[in-house]
């Protein structure tokens, strides 16, 4: 892991690589509301979609590691939830 690197964005992966995100306070929802009504993508978990967050390196990072960049950057909000995965919610 890069020293300091932070989590920036709610971001959504496709299956053919490209990432989406919105500025924060954005959470995953909003995300794909701006891919459907600005790129008519819709929501595929199925097809390869993957959640995660837009890193301050550029890079996508999925929701599991971004937890321990996020808690490494002392980006946790008070109250945090304990599951191994971060939520938007954990950091704005």
């Amino acid at each position: 892991m890069k020293p300091g690197l932070t989590v920036v964005a709610a971001a959504i992966r496709t299956a053919d690589g490209r990432v989406f995100s919105v500025p924060k306070p954005g959470r995953h929802h909003d995300v794909l509301m701006m891919m459907f009504k600005e790129h008519n993508i819709l929501q595929d978990e199925d097809e390869g979609q993957e959640q995660g967050f837009l890193l301050s390196d550029g890079t996508f990072c999925r929701r599991a590691p971004a937890k321990i960049i996020a808690e490494a950057a002392g980006q946790l909000l008070p109250g945090a939830m304990k599951l191994r995965d971060l939520y938007s919610e954990d950091v704005w």
